[in-house]
């Protein structure tokens, strides 16, 4: 599907399509690699903690234009 990627959360294995348009960043981590959307009211950023490298989202972000 053109403009989503599938992930899958690190905490419970759920798939989700997320649209690429709110994706701010992709970080690596020690524990694995958080999908930032954005920051919530406080400055904190928001997002998803993936089971997917950072190489992998890397990947399926050029695949999915």
């Amino acid at each position: 599907m053109q403009g989503f990627i599938e992930v899958k959360t690190l905490t419970d294995d759920s798939a989700i399509l997320l649209p690429i348009v709110h994706i701010t960043a992709v970080v690596e981590r020690d524990y694995g690699t958080f999908i930032e959307t954005g920051v919530d009211g406080k400055g904190r950023t928001i997002g998803i903690p993936v089971a997917d490298s950072y190489e992998q989202i890397k990947q399926k972000i050029l695949n999915s234009r």
